[in-house]
């Protein structure tokens, strides 16, 4: 499945993702502990006074792959001028508005780390936790959902708006330990690379993510 950066290492929760960077970088620099809780806050978006928005920008990437980059930002401009300055470094484009947001389409994406089975221990009934197994791929089947990846990390599940609720409740039904549950732009259809051409695409990737308004990067690569 494509349309996502190597979606168990690289999938991040804005918030903890720039609250973590500014503790570190604070620490390094050795800043005072209220400047550092100061930019935590900020970084977790619970400084009050900034209005944050979702944005996305459309580019291209190695091969002709097609990016939308979402960021939160309190500052369009900005955002804006850093993924055009990312792109341009690794030598590939910004596209206009609507030039590649076609190819993506909203899904709900389900992410599930393992099954968890209540068994009885002496007098008490205990939660014991169960990695995902090969028969996983078949309980899928069992309901509607469109598509999904698995491996040895859990799975990531692809399904519509309208059968999200169904879904859900048929993995907790059935003891799947639910990550989370979240919006993400599927590409209609992908485009092969070469080795060489994937690993331009994940510096390009990691250097965008590695941006504080970028909150996830969709691309169309297989």
């Amino acid at each position: 499945m494509a349309g996502h950066s190597k979606w168990h290492n690289i999938k991040h929760r804005k918030a903890a993702q720039d609250a973590k960077k500014a503790k570190t970088k604070a620490k390094s620099a050795g800043v005072p502990k209220p400047v550092i809780e100061k930019a935590i806050a900020k970084g977790s978006g619970q400084v009050q006074g900034e209005n944050l928005e979702e944005i996305f920008y459309e580019g291209y990437g190695p091969a002709g792959v097609a990016l939308y980059i979402k960021c939160i930002t309190s500052n369009k401009n900005r955002s804006a001028s850093n993924v055009r300055a990312i792109l341009t470094k690794y030598g590939w484009n910004m596209g206009q508005a609507g030039s590649v947001a076609w190819q993506f389409s909203p899904k709900w994406v389900i992410y599930v780390s393992w099954k968890v089975e209540k068994i009885k221990e002496k007098w008490k009934e205990v939660e014991k936790i169960i990695p995902l197994d090969e028969n996983f791929e078949e309980v899928l089947l069992e309901t509607d959902v469109e598509d999904f990846e698995i491996d040895e990390n859990g799975a990531r599940i692809v399904t519509a708006r309208e059968d999200l609720a169904k879904v859900t409740k048929f993995l907790e039904e059935n003891g799947y330990k639910i990550e989370s549950s979240e919006i993400e732009y599927v590409p209609q259809n992908t485009v092969s690379l070469s080795e060489e051409e994937e690993e331009k695409l994940q510096k390009l990737i990691d250097a965008l993510e590695d941006d504080d308004d970028v909150d996830s990067v969709y691309h169309n690569a297989n």
